[in-house]
């Protein structure tokens, strides 16, 4: 009887182990990382495409060129601006951008790892603009 017991638990516990590690994958695989080392962001990241660019600085601030208000916002125009402010690391997967420029919001940069990038303004939509960091010359 005591073979039997034991062997339910192996089991039970073999299955914990096995859910456990779908819903993470399904969590890495879905954007849902977790936040990313503050000393590993700092960079330029830009999509190839359209040319749009975020610079993190060392020091906390953050420029931005080519990048429109339609996939900073989701909304508005898709003349390319430019702008800077601050950035800041959030206990999330994304880095807080503070916008100096009255006109813009503020922005959450979604971060996948030290090499990506992405906009995502409308949670329901899609990404609006996908970066990945330029390799320092």
């Amino acid at each position: 009887m005591n073979m039997r017991a034991g062997a339910v638990v192996t089991r039970g516990s073999g299955g914990w182990w096995l859910v456990a590690v779908l819903i993470a994958s399904a969590l890495v695989t879905s954007g849902c990382a977790g936040p990313v080392d503050r000393d590993e962001l700092p960079g330029v990241y830009r999509n190839e495409k359209t040319g749009g660019e975020i610079r993190l600085d060392a020091d906390g601030k953050f420029s931005a060129t080519e990048i429109s208000e339609g996939e900073v916002e989701g909304r508005g125009s898709a003349d390319p601006v430019n702008f800077g402010g601050k950035w800041s690391v959030t206990p999330s997967n994304f880095v807080y951008l503070e916008v100096d420029d009255d006109g813009l919001d503020d922005i959450q940069l979604y971060t996948e790892g030290p090499k990506k990038a992405y906009l995502h303004p409308d949670p329901d939509g899609p990404v609006t603009l996908t970066l990945t960091k330029v390799p320092a010359p």
